[in-house]
């Protein structure tokens, strides 16, 4: 299907100067209105920096409105005002967390509001990438929508160290040549205490731009939620038939395409769609950086998330064709460890990835893959929550059903810490390359696998060359837990694309199990006690079992094996620990796992009491603001100094 390609509209924007750390005042001049009340207090009103209208008290008529940073506004030569606030003694603590003792009163009215906020302080960290996790900007810029609410942004409008806020509802967002550097990154977020909503839930009933965000050359910058409740990106629901599959499918919620590289997307949740992220380089013809191995993109940090419910893949990163025709600009799969094709000007193989990371994610429901990664290098996938994939029943859902998922081209990867469970398809699938692989310290479970398909994990560490670079195959799966499989094994190791041979013409391959738990095969049928149906190693004539797989079952690296879970004796309401304090094999929880809290940035837990507590701080020295409102629309403040040392 065709899209038409629609300008952008112009979009408003506004300057302002960054104010963090700064108790400023600005005079700002009243908006009068008439009104009929005979109060005592006045007649008049005027709005004030938040938007709502505040009563003018007696004698104030005609004075200038003074309105500080935060919305509150206070009058000059304001005789009636009698507040007392007090925001507490100034504090110096050496831990991350205090309270602030707040008070105020008012001899002739009640107070009726409180509101603290942090006037100034360390900088708050934005996410954990360029310039060590805190960003202080050098300009801070906010847009909003308007229009049909898309925006494209490039090197005329940002320029290294912007803080862009992205105030509103829009459709799309386009970032072309938007580069930022190392030491000042150029970040997007919310505002502060809102919600961003990108992406167009209705398109292709509407038209507009099959993505909520698209990036082109584009390096060195930030997405960056305040929480990943407040930057949302909303995919397509449209599941109108579009041609053998609905509309949506075709929609990507994030899409870094045309060497798009060091970047970092972090606490944002994406919905729907066909699939939520997308990170690859087409090969073009003429373009030979597009071509490997002219070009190797580097650094993508992806944190801290959830994506829910997209018609496709969670996560898809890096190239799955092997190589690319670049007449008819789609993919060529020919196997990766098979001769070139012979045509070598029409068919070449995607450029590669280096140093990829995805972290503190929850991905759940997703329609194929979970998290699928290929033709990248320097992997490392940890703390994530993979549940309910391969969950759209469509006929070739058989090839798309890897809740993690290292893909083909893909050297050294580390995937530890995570959770899989409860999904229709295989827990973990490998198909990468060359020595150094770790799947370490993973929880696999289905509480239920009666409508379980195939393995939990599926190893294919590949061996042979690659473009004449050979790449011996080697895999360590070590202190995990399996438990209940469908009709297939625990673990099976694919032997058919496993030859012997390559460039060496030895065995290349090794795959090493130990410290596992593997409970429950079939379901937790019980019955006979196979072994391939904890450990099943296909085609195994082609080596001989002993060189495919070390798997000891003695010693301190023993695998352990039980029939079921009555037998495993483990805790399946606490990670399943074993109860047996002897058994120390299998998964241990020693990490969050799953979107964390913003580390560093401090939190006010009650802003609206007089006291509160504050947490999460760093050091340095922090002033807190408390502004206390009574019944006649008054206002007045106070500020603690909070010096912290770690």
């Amino acid at each position: 299907m065709t899209l038409k390609n629609e300008q952008p509209s112009k979009m408003l924007h506004k300057e302002s100067e960054d104010m963090s750390g700064i108790n400023t005042l600005q005079l700002m001049d009243a908006l009068i209105t008439e009104t009929n009340s005979e109060d005592a207090y006045g007649d008049m009103y005027a709005r004030g920096a938040d938007g709502n209208m505040r009563r003018i008290p007696a004698g104030t008529v005609g004075q200038m409105l003074k309105v500080d940073a935060d919305g509150f506004p206070a009058w000059a030569n304001d005789i009636t005002n009698t507040i007392v606030v007090n925001a507490g003694p100034d504090q110096t603590i050496s831990v991350a967390n205090t309270n602030l003792q707040g008070a105020a009163s008012d001899p002739n009215s009640s107070i009726t509001s409180y509101r603290w906020s942090k006037q100034s302080g360390p900088a708050e960290p934005i996410g954990t990438g360029f310039n060590g996790g805190s960003f202080t900007p050098l300009r801070t810029r906010t847009f909003t929508p308007s229009g049909a609410g898309d925006i494209v942004f490039d090197n005329t409008n940002t320029q290294p160290g912007d803080l862009i806020i992205l105030d509103g509802n829009f459709r799309s967002v386009t970032l072309n040549n938007v580069q930022g550097t190392a030491a000042n990154p150029i970040v997007f977020r919310n505002p502060a205490g809102q919600t961003t909503r990108i992406g167009n839930t209705t398109w292709a009933a509407n038209g507009g731009p099959a993505y909520a965000l698209q990036t082109s050359n584009s390096k060195h910058f930030i997405f960056a939620g305040t929480h990943w409740n407040n930057l949302l990106f909303t995919g397509s629901e449209v599941n109108t038939d579009g041609g053998g599959e609905p509309y949506r499918s075709a929609y990507r919620n994030l899409s870094f395409d045309a060497f798009s590289e060091q970047f970092e997307i972090c606490y944002f949740t994406a919905t729907k769609g066909g699939t939520c992220i997308v990170a690859k380089t087409d090969p073009v013809s003429g373009q030979s950086a597009s071509w490997y191995p002219n070009t190797t993109l580097q650094d993508i940090l992806i944190h801290d998330f959830v994506i829910d419910s997209p018609y496709n893949e969670g996560l898809y990163i890096g190239h799955t064709a092997t190589y690319w025709d670049l007449i008819s600009n789609t993919p060529y799969n020919q196997s990766p460890y098979d001769a070139p094709p012979a045509d070598s000007n029409r068919y070449k193989q995607p450029i590669m990835i280096s140093n990829v990371k995805v972290w503190n994610g929850r991905i759940l429901n997703t329609g194929k893959d979970g998290i699928q990664i290929s033709a990248c290098k320097n992997i490392e996938v940890y703390q994530n929550e993979v549940v309910n994939w391969a969950s759209v029943n469509v006929p070739d859902r058989a090839n798309h059903n890897g809740g993690i998922l290292i893909g083909g081209r893909s050297e050294t990867s580390n995937v530890h810490d995570n959770i899989t469970h409860d999904a229709w398809g295989e827990h973990f699938q490998f198909y990468g390359t060359g020595t150094g692989h770790i799947f370490k310290n993973n929880l696999c479970y289905n509480t239920d696998a009666s409508n379980v398909s195939g393995d939990m994990a599926s190893i294919a560490a590949r061996s042979g060359s690659n473009n004449t670079e050979n790449h011996p195959g080697q895999v360590t799966v070590e202190g995990n837990t399996f438990s209940r499989c469908g009709n297939g094994s625990l673990v099976r190791v694919n032997g058919y694309n496993n030859k012997s041979g390559g460039v060496t013409g030895t065995d290349n391959l090794q795959v090493i199990l130990k410290r596992n738990i593997l409970m429950a095969p079939r379901n937790n049928a019980g019955g006979d006690n196979y072994d391939s149906f904890y450990v099943y190693t296909e085609n195994p004539q082609d080596y001989g079992y002993d060189k495919i797989v070390t798997r000891p079952l003695a010693g301190a690296d023993a695998n352990v094996q039980y029939l079921t879970m009555a037998i495993a004796n483990v805790d399946t309401n606490n990670y399943y620990l074993p109860n047996n304090s002897t058994v120390i094999q299998g998964f241990r929880k020693t990490k969050p796992v799953g979107p964390q809290a913003v580390t560093g940035a401090s939190v006010i837990v009650a802003p609206n009491a007089a006291t509160t507590a504050v947490t999460n701080m760093v050091s340095g020295v922090y002033v807190f603001r408390l502004v206390a409102g009574n019944t006649l629309g008054q206002y007045k403040s106070s500020t603690v100094q909070v010096t912290v040392t770690l």
